[in-house]
């Protein structure tokens, strides 16, 4: 079982197998899970994706409030607990009917509108709001958190310099001891440097009860995207059904694990075969995957390529400019393979170690380099004229589609 499918089960169960999720089960109320991940490893998109949804119905029928917020964004603890209420208010006024069918809507509801009492000046567009006095509100919203609620603290790592992480894990720890919900917290927990690094890893082994990792295998990721719950999403990627196999081999071959960059490639991919362009065979996918990740990573589009002379098979070398070429030429000329970058990188510098110039360049120029060991490490455009090359970089690297 994958890890993704192992966190699922334990987070919301299975009903096949009888098993009763963590956060569903009242012995975890109370409680405070992190579940931890690498950036970009998609922790939002499965927590969102997956998660969310079998929550939301399962906290209706309990009378509990679900409550997902962001730090990203917010600058004080303050502006965190109004959120907290808004939303918790709301799954108290709605019901099912609210939850369920609105939550798209409402779910940011204290982010949009601000703090927690601006919730009265559009009380009426709610149905039942109304008819609650103003101090009832906050009580309203208590009772679902207590008992039960469950509380989910996303970007935990981008919270606001304003916020004191001691504070924040003092309000954690009253929404769980003190209302006894069920907090989870997810972050990427290696950004956090200095001062906050000691004081992040010494509260969290006193509030946090218990810790998940989301690690998913690359084709995990790739699959949650492409067939995540939501049907206008499954629709969009529909018309990718058939070159699913060389745009998953593709990305597995580069060991990128980041979902960020394989919705921008889906989209790209999306965007090209809707403008009917030339699709006819898989290279052009291969090359349309292998241009876009390394525009997204090293933000270079590399537009020479070249044949190697002497060479006994065809094999095309790419470079950024001309005054590139002039230094690093010998690269070229290299029979030598090199798997990882880090090897690469090494050969390089014992070349210029004597070149203080050539050193300096490199230093500077770190994301050329990258992109050109990427480029070539992949031979990007491998079977793909020159027409159709060209036109891939200028689409990947303006983000405009042109017809010809």
């Amino acid at each position: 079982m994958s890890n993704q499918k192992r966190l699922e089960e334990y987070l919301i169960g299975n009903e096949e197998k009888k098993v009763v999720g963590y956060l569903k089960d009242t012995l975890s109320n109370g409680k405070v899970i992190m579940l931890s991940g690498k950036w970009g490893s998609g922790k939002t998109h499965f927590w969102k994706n997956i998660i969310e949804k079998d929550l939301i119905e399962f906290q209706t029928k309990k009378q509990k409030a679900y409550v997902y917020t962001s730090l990203y964004g917010n600058t004080s603890i303050n502006k965190i607990e109004d959120n907290i209420y808004a939303q918790s208010y709301l799954c108290a006024i709605g019901g099912e009917n609210y939850v369920l069918k609105g939550y798209k809507t409402f779910k940011d509801f204290g982010k949009r509108f601000g703090s927690f009492c601006s919730l009265l000046d559009i009380s009426k567009l709610i149905d039942g709001v109304d008819e609650i006095q103003k101090n009832n509100i906050k009580n309203s919203a208590l009772l679902y958190l207590e008992k039960g609620g469950i509380v989910c603290f996303d970007d935990f790592e981008r919270k606001s310099k304003d916020i004191d992480l001691n504070d924040l894990f003092g309000f954690i720890s009253h929404l769980a001891i003190d209302l006894n919900c069920k907090v989870v917290i997810i972050l990427n927990d290696d950004v956090f440097e200095g001062e906050e690094k000691k004081i992040f890893s010494n509260v969290k082994e006193k509030s946090v009860s218990k810790f998940l990792k989301y690690e998913p295998s690359i084709r995990d990721l790739f699959k949650s995207i492409i067939f995540e719950k939501n049907s206008e999403v499954k629709f969009k990627y529909s018309i990718l059904r058939k070159h699913l196999k060389i745009i998953l081999n593709t990305i597995e071959k580069t060991q990128e694990l980041n979902a960020r960059i394989y919705i921008q490639v889906l989209d790209n991919l999306v965007e090209w075969i809707d403008e009917k362009q030339k699709i006819d065979d898989d290279d052009i996918l291969r090359c349309l995957v292998l241009v876009n990740i390394n525009f997204i990573l090293y933000h270079n589009i590399l537009t020479i390529r070249g044949k190697i002379e002497g060479k006994d098979t065809e094999f095309y070398i790419y470079s950024l400019d001309k005054k590139f070429d002039e230094f690093f030429k010998f690269y070229y000329e290299e029979d030598e393979y090199y798997t990882y970058y880090e090897e690469y990188e090494l050969q390089l510098m014992n070349k210029i170690s004597s070149d203080e110039y050539l050193l300096d360049y490199f230093k500077n120029n770190k994301n050329l380099f990258k992109s050109h060991y990427f480029a070539n490490r992949f031979s990007i455009s491998e079977c793909v004229d020159d027409k159709t090359f060209q036109k891939i970089n200028n689409f990947i690297e303006t983000g405009i589609l042109i017809n010809e």
